[in-house]
């Protein structure tokens, strides 16, 4: 039985890509770095700064791979892709940082931001569960089918 999953049309998709990317490069490049107290917070291990660029750069990597998911791309070479696409941003925007007053390149964010991009190990080892069906398919129909 495979999950059923709705497909939005590519432009959403990448829409979707374009917003997460531009929030990141936002945040990263053209706002003043937060000054609160909650930044000194270290949650588990690791300081809130390092569980943001975690969770942001997750996040792109999951709106990339929702992206192609109609590409023809075997499922591990996507993975690849998708995790070097996102790193390769993400060192990318830390590079942009050390010419940014107020800003600094820092390697402990780029591990951040690939670990942060490996999550999307989860959608790829799920995806042969899920039944992508277009929007415009999309019936009241339960939501597992057989195949």
């Amino acid at each position: 039985m495979k999950l059923r999953v709705p497909l939005l049309p590519p432009a959403i998709r990448w829409a979707i890509v374009a917003v997460v990317a531009g929030f990141i490069f936002y945040a990263s490049l053209l706002s003043p770095p937060p000054e609160t107290a909650v930044d000194t917070v270290s949650p588990w291990f690791l300081p809130l700064d390092k569980w943001r660029h975690f969770v942001a750069y997750a996040t792109l990597g999951y709106a990339l791979a929702y992206a192609m998911s109609h590409w023809n791309v075997r499922r591990w070479a996507a993975f690849g892709l998708v995790v070097g696409i996102t790193t390769a941003y993400g060192a990318g925007i830390e590079v942009g940082q050390y010419f940014v007053p107020a800003r600094q390149f820092d390697p402990g964010d780029v591990v951040a931001n690939a670990l942060g991009a490996t999550l999307v190990v989860v959608w790829f080892a799920v995806r042969p569960r899920l039944e992508l069906t277009p929007v415009s398919e999309w019936d009241s129909g339960g939501e597992w089918t057989d195949s």
